[in-house]
């Protein structure tokens, strides 16, 4: 009895503190009911973040299609204009102008034209198909050819690595990484969308926790407004004494302070909220009211095969798997530098000569000069190859590096989803208990106000009774609220967060449709949202989507079908073979 008196005596001093520094009232607020779907989708359509991690994703797939192109042939050509004097020795003077006499100096002045088309194939090699045309003019050939002689080859050449640069792996490996940081980036994006849904989520039962705080402090004000009135009316037919008054202004004081309590912390949620929509409450001046009260649901929570759905799906343990593949890819090419550069080089082309461009071609159509070649070019670094070596063993190191990351979050999620799981299973039970207390202090209340009207009790009985019924109910409320933020939990670590509000899609549908978004690197508001309801509907459309949480028996039976199927499959893939 001692400590709800000093406990209600507190309360008092706290609520006239409270409405002592109540100078202003907070100015009025439109009122705006959404629905748990509603808000959600409020979130999605103008939260930045989100579109950033989008375009990121789109980023990085655009650089593996980029890398992709490195097969691609290309044209090159050049033309080179060539004017050059030289002085002949006694020897190359009668070498190239035989008897002549007076032919000190070498004048030529060449046009140089080149072309062809180069291409890399798989295995690492460069090949060339080139035509290239030289037009010289020297004082050589003027005696017999004043203007100039035409001097073509048509040729195909090889170069390849035959153990440095050398495969499909070391060619491709760019093109590998690329594509598993695009596997990262979109990973990415689905853990910001996942923890960007329950974040939401998670404001979402805050604001309806403290609505449902503030209502039950209203319920609790006018409780003890009404003792209060009927004590004074007591009081004057000498059926009360003023203690009894006191009692209830003490009460009545307490409970308007919880009540501005409660409507603070209503505000606050509601500011978070904004916060998610980009808004500021300064320009909406919204206040949001949750219409959705939170529910508890059958919830399959079986550890097996919610352990493998979480390996299946979360997005950090697959971004990690994701990474280590990579390192892989990088040791693999890395080892491969360390080789010496050893290359094949081989060409093979014919040669025309004539006084003009036509004749040339003509004789290289007649096969008269055929050419061909074949060696082979060593490169050895004298210091056996320092830089490779010390980068192969940084590879390494970094992919152990890597793989001790995937045991450490596989090891984080097993515990996390064990945990995930109790917690589940102990706000579930606790939510009915709460709820049972609920009616016993209510039917005990009930019992104490009749009492009361006839004089068999006093109003801080009353009002005791009432606080116990008060706290009750905030209990209830919060267990509901807790076991919903549980449920989230289980969820996010299971990673299927937004499979079970059909907003997980494939990379491809996502590409599709951010394509036709950006606009100068800039997604538009307006064509974002229906990008998003266009993803919503399509997916609806597929019968292979999980359904929404609301429907939560059809969701159960598409899980259970695919544990089946997954079961199955797994049977099949284990099976010896005949």
């Amino acid at each position: 009895m001692k400590y709800r008196l000093g406990r209600l005596t507190a309360l008092l001093v706290i609520g006239l503190s409270a409405v002592a520094l109540a100078a202003a009232e907070s100015p009025e607020r439109t009122p705006v009911e959404l629905s748990l779907k509603d808000f959600l989708q409020r979130v999605l359509d103008n939260n930045e973040n989100l579109q950033t991690r989008l375009l990121e994703a789109e980023i990085n797939r655009k650089r593996y299609e980029g890398e992709r192109g490195i097969f691609e042939p290309e044209f090159v050509g050049s033309v080179e204009r060539v004017d050059r004097q030289r002085e002949n020795t006694e020897e190359q003077q009668r070498n190239l102008f035989g008897l002549i006499a007076g032919r000190s100096v070498f004048n030529e002045r060449n046009n140089l034209y080149s072309s062809g088309i180069e291409t890399l194939v798989p295995t690492g090699g460069k090949v060339r198909l080139g035509y290239n045309v030289r037009d010289l003019h020297n004082n050589l050939n003027s005696i017999n050819f004043p203007d100039g002689e035409w001097e073509s080859n048509l040729g195909l050449s090889l170069t390849h690595p035959l153990l440095k640069g050398l495969g499909v792996n070391t060619t491709m490996a760019g093109i590998r990484l690329a594509a598993l940081n695009s596997d990262v980036s979109f990973q990415e994006y689905r853990q910001a969308m996942m923890e960007l849904v329950s974040g939401a989520e998670v404001t979402y039962w805050d604001i309806f926790l403290a609505q449902e705080q503030f209502t039950i402090s209203q319920e609790s004000v006018k409780l003890a407004e009404t003792i209060l009135s009927d004590n004074k009316a007591r009081v004057q037919v000498g059926k009360a004494s003023e203690l009894e008054v006191l009692q209830a202004e003490a009460g009545l004081a307490a409970r308007r302070s919880l009540e501005k309590t409660a409507h603070q912390k209503l505000l606050e949620a509601v500011n978070r909220a904004a916060s998610l929509f980009s808004h500021s409450v300064v320009d909406t001046n919204i206040m949001i009211k949750a219409v959705d009260a939170p529910q508890v649901r059958d919830v399959a929570l079986d550890y097996a095969n919610n352990y493998q759905q979480a390996f299946d799906l979360n997005p950090e343990y697959l971004i990690r798997r994701k990474r280590a593949d990579m390192e892989g890819v990088r040791v693999a090419y890395a080892k491969n530098q360390r080789l010496p550069q050893v290359d094949l080089k081989a060409s093979y082309g014919l040669n025309g000569l004539g006084d003009s461009p036509q004749a040339s071609w003509n004789d290289i159509e007649q096969h008269k000069s055929a050419f061909w070649s074949v060696g082979i070019e060593l490169r050895i670094p004298l210091s056996g190859g320092i830089k490779s070596r010390k980068e192969y063993e940084a590879a390494k190191l970094r992919q152990k590096q890597a793989l001790l990351g995937i045991k450490g979050v596989e090891v984080q999620l097993a515990n996390a989803l064990d945990s995930a799981i109790n917690k589940v299973r102990t706000y579930g039970s606790t939510v009915e208990g709460n709820r049972k207390v609920v009616e016993f202090n209510q039917k005990v209340l009930e019992t104490r106000l009749a009492q009361l009207d006839v004089g068999k009790t006093d109003s801080r009985t009353v009002l005791e009774t009432e606080e116990d019924l008060f706290e009750a109910k905030i209990s209830h409320v919060d267990s509901l609220v807790q076991y919903q933020r549980a449920l989230l939990e289980f969820e996010l670590v299971k990673g299927a967060v937004l499979k079970a509000r059909n907003l997980d899609f494939s990379r491809d549908e996502l590409s599709d449709r951010t394509e036709r978004l950006v606009t100068s690197g800039k997604i538009q508001d307006e064509d974002y949202r229906n990008y998003l309801k266009k993803l919503q509907k399509e997916s609806e459309k597929k019968g292979e989507r999980i359904q929404p949480v609301e429907d939560e028996g059809d969701a159960r039976w598409f899980r259970e079908k695919r544990m089946e199927m997954e079961a199955e499959r797994a049977r099949s893939t284990n099976q010896p073979k005949q």
